[in-house]
């Protein structure tokens, strides 16, 4: 009774991942090598709330019907307050930037892209400094909604899952990389430096949720660290 139970579990996390995590990252991921031509600034608004707030739907609804938990189990699994959830999210935002830093005069210049800048990013960029509607949409729905609670609600999920798969420690940690490798890889678009940079942030990410189970720190760092590079480039553009 307890194997067939075991495996029960097994095999709704695994499907779980099938459905609610994997093709959304493959998809993304065959896009970025395959695309000929850059997302235009309505794409970047579009996208990320069409997609990304579709998945978070599509999340929550394999959490609470096909895992049978509810918000908490999965996200909050600790006692926390709102205060100290801000807190801990600007802490891990400064964390985020003194990595940024270290990288820049590391990683960067031991692995140089090779590569045209991300004319898509700059072209929206400018376009957004003239444009305060854009801004507004931008800073708001987009990178809370689409961006920030999207990629840290996915990320959350799949360890959730991939550990209730096992109890064992050595499994876990596992889960933490194989987590990392397959964001880091999503960001392709930015070189290998970039995966290699957002898949140790995100091993210090999962690490901290693995001993604190908060989900608001995480997005809270997040909106914050893409956040401000944003406005620093568009401040500069203006």
């Amino acid at each position: 009774m307890v194997l067939t139970q075991n495996r029960n579990t097994a095999s709704r996390n695994f499907a779980a991942i099938a459905i609610g995590i994997l093709p959304i990252n493959l998809i993304m991921i065959w896009y970025r090598l395959t695309q000929t031509e850059n997302f235009s600034t309505v794409n970047m608004i579009i996208y990320p709330l069409l997609f990304g707030g579709g998945s978070i739907v599509l999340i929550l609804y394999l959490n609470r019907y096909l895992l049978k938990q509810d918000f908490r189990s999965t996200f909050n699994d600790v006692e926390g307050s709102f205060t100290n959830d801000v807190l801990v999210g600007i802490g891990l935002t400064v964390i985020y930037f003194a990595l940024f830093f270290i990288e820049r005069f590391t990683l960067m210049q031991w692995i140089p892209s090779g590569g045209p800048p991300n004319t898509e990013l700059i072209d929206t960029i400018i376009e957004m400094s003239h444009n305060p509607l854009l801004m507004i949409l931008w800073f708001g729905p987009v990178l809370w909604i689409g961006i920030a609670l999207f990629e840290e609600i996915s990320r959350v999920f799949l360890l959730k899952c991939l550990w209730n798969i096992s109890e064992d420690k050595s499994w876990h940690i596992m889960a933490i990389l194989i987590t990392s490798m397959l964001i880091g890889t999503v960001h392709l678009y930015q070189g290998l430096a970039g995966i290699i940079s957002i898949g140790l942030k995100s091993v210090i990410i999962c690490f901290y949720y693995y001993k604190y189970r908060r989900l608001l720190p995480l997005i809270i760092s997040h909106g914050l660290y893409d956040g401000f590079q944003f406005a620093y480039f568009i401040m500069q553009f203006r």
